[in-house]
């Protein structure tokens, strides 16, 4: 038995063999780099690895790292991990990530810095770090950003639906700046060029799991709010006691056995006390949605399309719409579909609808939805443009985004996402995007297409409703020293700022996307800024109209 032991403790000493790895990087796009502000870029990176004596479990990480002058690692960009690759000699592989170029995480990738693409083939089985191989390009590639890009100018309504707002408010959330000062809601959202809110009510939220919430009352609240805040009102009306959409749309509870006409009616009250109330507050909405995301009708199963129903789901969108018409023909009406880059869906609807009946002149608006992910959201956008094109064309309508939404954790593809979306709308001569419940968090719900951070701070990706034209970054370069001086830059912890032939003069700090962010007096002829709390990026220093680049390290 000892001399088991012995051995057992032998064998445990002797080193594992380690089976043959390598990896290599073949190409990687093109060098440089040409990134669009507006779609981002893919770079794409070819390798060929091998790992021989038959392992299995194969990992490998291709990755784009940023690197300083020195070729010391800065920080990372973005990569891909691809698992259990197939065993073998030189064998091949490609691999696409994303790079974006105009939101602040990204924002850190200034041309002239140095960008290498990483390899790692990772040991067989595992993940360990002691256990690979790695390949670093040579030459550094380098990025570039075009801009050039050319926004367009068409004027539309910025919202987000914030219907959370209360009833994360009586649970205790609160919200914050980037800075960490807690805020009132609605006015942050201005902060963010946000100009409306859409709110969302149920008929009796008592009987459902919203437990009350979004019920007329509490709209009234909501609404108020956005009133004082001088913010543009979407009403939308789900018509049912609980969500609405395309893969629900259960009747109210107390209007279960009603008949067709009861139905009807029942529409037409609920819609006429949404507006009273709103009415005494002295709140006249600028936008109503009768009913939401009614993909395949409403008030199921009695107003279900795809079971007969077209011919209901019509009485009742003209009941609600006639009910705000009556109301107050200003207020603009919306029929709203989800999954906006899907027009054989758009047509089979609304052609549906005006084959039963549908009173098309009482709809002012066609509202769409469009929740894409990291994989497919330029093409879905692309195709979203083209339906807006054919819905304005073939009905004669005008189009909006009344939702929209993406992963909460990747903000920096949302913010890519957002700002094409928010283009190609203008573009479109659309006449809106909201964001839905970018408010959302953990642990509040586990709905993972918000745009806040846990902290209760707006994510990077609201940064893509922020106004383009108040700061066209293309255009900034630093200029000469007859105004001022900025030094140290790049900086730390301090800016120090001398002033050559003017005085007294306020000094203006902005985010590389035209967010303002710091706004003092100057009247030293040398004067200190404190820019520790800063995130690591480029910022923008104007004196009297005149800008200067300075990076926080």
């Amino acid at each position: 038995m000892e001399s088991i032991k012995t051995l057992l403790f032998t064998l445990l000493l002797i080193p594992t063999i380690v089976r043959t790895q390598t990896i290599e990087i073949v190409s990687y796009g093109e060098n440089p780099l040409v990134v669009n502000p507006l779609i981002g870029s893919d770079l794409t990176v070819n390798f060929v690895y091998s790992s021989e004596d038959g392992s299995s479990g194969n990992h490998i990480f291709i990755g784009l790292e940023v690197l300083d002058a020195n070729n010391n690692y800065v920080s990372y960009v973005n990569g891909a991990t691809l698992e259990n690759q197939t065993a073998g000699t030189d064998k091949t592989g490609s691999v696409s990530f994303f790079v974006g170029s105009s939101n602040p995480i990204s924002a850190d990738l200034p041309t002239g810095h140095y960008y290498q693409v990483k390899a790692v083939l990772f040991a067989s089985g595992g993940w360990s770090e002691n256990a690979w191989a790695g390949h670093w390009n040579s030459p550094a590639l380098t990025l570039e950003i075009d801009n050039n890009q050319q926004f367009s100018t068409n004027a539309i309504a910025k919202g987000a639906d914030i219907s959370w707002m209360t009833e994360m408010k009586d649970q205790g959330y609160t919200w914050k700046d980037n800075d960490g000062n807690t805020k009132e809601l609605m006015p942050l959202l201005k902060e963010y060029d946000l100009d409306a809110v859409r709110l969302r009510v149920w008929v009796n939220p008592e009987n459902s799991g919203a437990n009350g919430w979004c019920d007329i009352d509490d709209l009234v609240v909501k609404a108020e709010k956005a009133k004082t805040n001088n913010l543009d009102i979407m009403i939308c009306i789900h018509y049912s006691d609980w969500w609405a959409d395309p893969g629900q749309q259960t009747k109210p509870a107390a209007w279960a056995n009603y008949s067709v006409p009861q139905l009807e009616t029942a529409v037409t009250n609920h819609t006429t006390d949404i507006l009273n109330a709103l009415n005494e507050k002295g709140i006249t909405p600028k936008w109503v949605q009768i009913g939401n995301e009614t993909n395949d009708g409403m008030l199921w199963t009695t107003g279900k399309a795809s079971a007969g129903g077209f011919s209901n789901y019509a009485k009742f969108l003209n009941a609600g719409a006639n009910a705000v018409k009556n109301f107050n023909s200003n207020i603009k009406t919306i029929l709203h579909i989800a999954s906006g880059d899907n027009n054989t869906l758009f047509r089979w609807n609304i052609d549906g609808l005006i084959n039963n009946g549908f009173q098309t002149n009482k709809f002012d608006i066609v509202g769409m939805s469009l929740y894409p992910d990291e994989n497919d959201w330029k093409s879905k956008v692309d195709n979203t443009y083209n339906n807006m094109l054919d819905i304005k064309s073939r009905y004669n309508k005008d189009v909006m985004m009344v939702e929209v939404g993406f992963s909460n954790n990747r903000p920096d593809v949302s913010h890519q996402f957002l700002t094409y979306m928010i283009e190609k709308t203008k573009q479109a001569q659309g006449l809106g995007v909201f964001y839905w419940e970018p408010i959302a968090r953990s642990p509040f719900t586990s709905y993972s297409k918000g745009a806040w951070n846990d902290d209760g701070s707006p994510s990077a990706a609201m940064d893509a409703f922020i106004n383009r034209s108040t700061l066209d970054t293309g255009s900034f370069k630093v200029i000469d020293d007859t105004l001022f001086k900025v030094f140290p830059n790049p900086s730390m912890e301090t800016i120090k700022i001398e002033l050559v032939n003017i005085n007294s003069v306020p000094v203006e700090i902005y985010t590389i996307t035209g967010k303002l962010i710091k706004k003092i007096p100057c009247y030293k002829y040398k004067q200190q800024i404190n820019i520790s709390n800063f995130s690591k990026g480029i910022y923008i220093l104007k004196i009297n109209g005149k800008p200067q680049k300075f990076i926080k390290i």
